[in-house]
This record gives structure tokens, C-alpha cells and sequence, in this order.
């Protein structure tokens, strides 16, 4: 195998995977077309390829770590991309069977993507719990086919030598998801008492009429959405206070012609944002589909911290080393994602850029600590759920769905329906990369205010700390980051104390 035409192929199937995922989210195509895609770069992803890649690697000299990193990273993304070419015609029938999956509402036929943001935005809890069942009904008649490609992935992994898919991307992206569970365990009971206390207090104020045992997950993304904030946030300004956000790390987001945000309503278009990796740095895009208030500018935000992760990436390393672009563990990068988000919940930043009272800056912290943590808590919950999901190729077994819903219910106290138990499950344990990233965001945040101070975002020196960071791509796990910046090992006890603080009352 001549490896540098693997990794121009690799690069261009990438590319062409994450074009075909943004049309379809953007809402330009209606299904997912996957397959031509995995039929042209399909000779990336057979077993002789992995196999070649594990000889490379295991010939390269031990001085050689760039290159051993890279081959890494190269054997992991071909093992995730065989279970996917292996599971390519069922993960496009999802997608058709999804796009046909609408649901009845106000007289309308409303596509499945959109109902949640109507959910959102909907006061009545009568009527937001009678869409959302409507919701998980249609969610519901996709699930055989989820299951049928689960068990495909299951089935892949043990082609490849592994006990089962967690084993694989336990493998894949060198974690020991046992030990992480037990972290993220210990999140839980440390946060409980002071979560349970602000979830309360947040209920009897914004859920009137709502009984907090009685709490269901359309109330979830109601509070998410918190339209009590929405003076503070309004539309209007978004897009000037991102400029405006970052402007004193150095970053003039108006002169970056390579990150393209696309924030056009589509009727067809996902409203989950996501940050699309074309041709990266040249060609990045941002796609956001505004839901309203502080969800709007958190989430841009938190996008915006992909793009400029993938917008700074050195041009030269992505060309040699596309694989540190496109690394198999996303943990990296939702670490930048998150330390842009999480500026929302720095009150001397809102202060500045939202040009609030400190009191009210206070406030709205407190309730955006809040969603951070029912969302840290639901992706520990679905660890424990997902370890106990894929350590079996038996995914229709008694109980798994019940599971599901009990985990997700105890973690959150919103109440998960076992029907979404495919629905709601990422593909490589991603949840597992967003409880790593968490954790490093917050050591990463507590570095930069050390080095330049209380306003880090205001630092010119910071940004152009951020952007040499940046320049690396993925080379590094957030693990081997934490150590190569200085301060030692990602900690959940840090995490936990950071957002106890930031939940309580003054």
C-alpha cells in the first residue's frame, strides 16, 4: 500500500462524506445518499487495508511519532469506516425512513427534524407532551431498521478481532470507558443534592402547573430553549455578538472567507447545529437553524468553536496528515466547542458583551449552569447506557429499552420514553468524547485564566495561545493535551465543583 495515496483518498472521502451529511441536514436533499460515496472510496475500509496500515505502522521507527501517530489514527478511522461501508444500505434507509416519518400538527405535516424546536417554543405543557408523543411514535417506526444496523456494526466489530463495538472504540479512541463510566458515576452523586435543588427552584418558576416528579422531556427542551431570557439575547444581535465575542482573542470572524455559516430556514433543515469539516481550512461550514433566545447564541457559539478549530488547523498538516483532521475521537475538538460556549456562563463576559447588570449576569449564569448540567448528567447516563448497549450483539434482549429510559430518567429526572432507546444513541460513543471534552474545557478555561487573567477572552496572548493549539487539529487527545499544556490530568471533581458553583444560589 503506498500511504500517501491512502491518505489523499482518505481526505477525499471524508470530504465527501461530510458534504453529503451537511446537504442533507441543510435541507437540501431530502435523503442521505451514502452509497456512491462508500462505493468509490470503498478500498479504504477492507480488512487488506487495515491490515496494511497496522504493518506501516509497526515498520515506522519509534522516533517517528508524528507518523505512528498519524498511522494510528488511520487504522481507526478505516475500522470505523468498515462498519459503516458494511452498514452503508441500511444507514441510507434511515435516512428515508426518517424523512417520511413527519408528524401531524396544527393542521400541517411537520418533518420529524423540525418538531423539536416547535416543542421548544411551545408554553402549554399539555400540548408541548401531546407533540412530543407524537414525536416519539414516528421516531418509534424507524427502529427496526436502527436496530438492523447496530447489530450490523456489532457484527462488523467481531470481523475485526473484537469482542464486541465497545471493545472496538475502547480501542479506537484509547479509553477504558469502565473507568470513564466511574467518573462519570461519581459526577452524579456529587452534583445530585445542588442539581436537585436548582432543578426545583428553575420548575416552580418557569413550568407552572408542571409537578416536579411528573417532569417529562418535552419540558427539557422548553427549559433549554429558557425564553425567559430572551430580552437579553434577542435575535438581532447574534451574529454581532459572535464577532464582537471573539474580537478580543484576536479572531476577526468578518475577514475568515473560510468559515461559512449558513443560518437559512429551510423546511426540511435539522435544527441540531453542526459544524461541517469540507475542505478543511479552506472550506468550513457552520449550520445553525435559529430556535431562539440564549439556546441560539450558546449554540452558535459552541459551533463556532469547531470552526475555528478546523478554520486554524495548519494547512500544511492537513494536507500530510489528514487524518489529524478527521480523527476517529471528537473529544478534541468539542473541547474548543465547549470553551466557546461556556462564555455564556462567565458573568464578567456577559457583563461586557450582553451589557447586563453583574446581578442579572448572575442570573442568567446560574441558569445556564443548570442546562449544562442536566446535559453532562444525561451523557453520563447514556454511558452507563451505551456500555451495557454494545457490549452485546443481542440488542432486541428484554429490558434494554426499559433500561434506557430508567437511566436517562434517574440522571436527568426528565422522563425519557424506552422508545427512544436507538433514537437517542450516537455513533462511537460519542458520549464518551463529550464527557473527556467537558472535563478538559474546564482545566483548559481554569489554564488561560491563570496565564492571562480574569478577561483571558479579552487577551490578544490567549488567542494566539488558542490558535497555536488549533494549528495542531486533532494530533492530540484531550488527555495528551492536558498534559502537554501543564495541567496534568482532565478532573470530573473539577468540573463538578465549577458548576456546584455556578448553580447555586447568592
Amino acid at each position: 500500500m503506498n500511504i500517501s495515496d491512502y491518505r489523499r483518498d482518505f481526505a477525499a472521502s471524508c470530504s465527501a462524506v461530510e458534504l453529503a451529511h451537511y446537504r442533507y441536514r441543510a435541507g437540501f436533499e431530502r435523503e442521505l445518499h451514502l452509497e456512491p460515496i462508500y462505493d468509490r472510496y470503498g478500498h479504504l475500509f477492507t480488512l487488506d487495508a487495515i491490515d496494511s496500515l497496522r504493518r506501516a505502522r509497526e515498520e515506522t521507527p519509534a522516533h517517528l511519532e508524528t507518523e505512528r501517530a498519524g498511522l494510528l489514527l488511520l487504522a481507526g478511522s478505516a475500522r470505523a469506516g468498515f462498519l459503516e461501508a458494511r452498514g452503508r444500505e441500511l444507514t441510507d434507509e434511515i435516512s428515508r425512513c426518517e424523512a417520511a416519518a413527519a408528524v401531524e400538527w396544527a393542521g400541517e405535516r411537520v418533518p420529524l427534524n423540525n418538531v423539536p424546536k416547535i416543542i421548544a417554543n411551545e408554553p402549554a405543557a399539555a400540548r408541548r407532551r401531546e407533540l412530543a408523543a407524537r414525536w416519539v411514535d414516528a421516531h418509534r417506526s424507524c427502529n427496526d431498521l436502527r436496530a438492523a444496523l447496530i447489530e450490523s456494526f456489532h457484527e462488523s466489530a467481531l470481523a475485526l478481532g473484537f469482542d464486541s463495538y465497545r471493545a472496538l472504540f475502547a480501542d479506537i479512541m484509547a479509553t477504558d470507558f469502565e473507568r470513564l463510566a466511574s467518573a462519570a458515576d461519581q459526577f452524579l452523586e456529587g452534583t445530585e443534592s445542588h442539581y436537585t435543588s436548582a432543578l426545583r427552584r428553575a420548575v416552580a418558576r418557569d413550568l407552572p402547573g408542571v409537578a416536579f416528579e411528573d417532569l417529562q422531556h418535552a419540558d427539557y427542551l422548553y427549559i433549554q430553549r429558557a425564553p425567559r431570557l430572551d430580552p437579553f439575547f434577542p435575535a438581532q444581535e447574534l451574529m454581532a455578538t459572535y464577532a464582537e465575542g471573539v474580537a478580543g482573542l484576536g479572531i476577526r470572524v468578518e475577514r475568515q472567507r473560510n468559515i461559512h455559516i449558513d443560518a437559512e430556514p429551510r423546511p426540511f433543515k435539522n435544527p441540531r447545529a453542526a459544524c461541517f469539516r469540507i475542505d478543511p481550512p479552506e472550506d468550513v461550514r457552520l449550520l445553525i437553524a435559529p430556535v431562539g433566545g440564549a439556546y441560539d447564541y450558546t449554540v452558535l457559539f459552541h459551533e463556532a468553536g469547531h470552526a475555528q478549530h478546523f478554520g486554524w488547523s495548519s494547512r500544511d498538516l492537513c494536507r500530510r496528515h489528514p487524518e489529524f483532521l478527521y480523527a476517529p475521537d471528537n473529544a478534541t475538538s468539542e473541547g474548543y466547542a465547549f470553551l466557546f460556549s461556556l462564555l455564556f456562563q462567565d458573568a464578567g463576559w456577559l457583563v461586557e458583551h450582553r451589557h447586563v447588570a453583574p446581578a442579572q449576569a448572575r442570573e442568567i449564569v446560574r441558569d445556564l449552569a443548570l442546562q449544562t448540567c442536566v446535559n453532562i448528567r444525561r451523557r453520563c447516563a447514556s454511558l452507563a447506557y451505551e456500555i451495557e448497549l454494545h457490549g452485546s450483539t443481542r440488542l432486541r434482549r428484554e429490558g434494554l429499552a426499559q433500561n434506557y429510559s430508567d437511566r436517562l430518567t434517574e440522571a436527568t429526572r426528565f422522563r425519557r420514553s424506552p422508545a427512544l432507546y436507538l433514537a437517542d444513541v450516537d455513533d462511537g460513543f460519542y458520549s464518551a468524547a463529550y464527557l473527556r471534552a467537558w472535563a478538559f474545557e474546564i482545566s483548559l478555561r481554569e489554564h488561560l485564566r491563570v496565564r492571562h487573567g480574569r478577561r483571558w477572552w479579552a487577551s490578544r496572548a490567549a488567542g494566539d495561545e488558542l490558535i497555536d493549539l488549533w494549528n495542531t487539529a486533532s494530533r492530540y487527545t484531550v488527555e495528551e493535551l492536558a498534559r502537554h499544556v501543564g495541567f496534568g490530568e482532565i478532573s470530573f471533581e473539577l468540573l463538578a465543583e465549577a458548576l456546584i458553583a455556578a448553580m447555586k444560589e447568592d
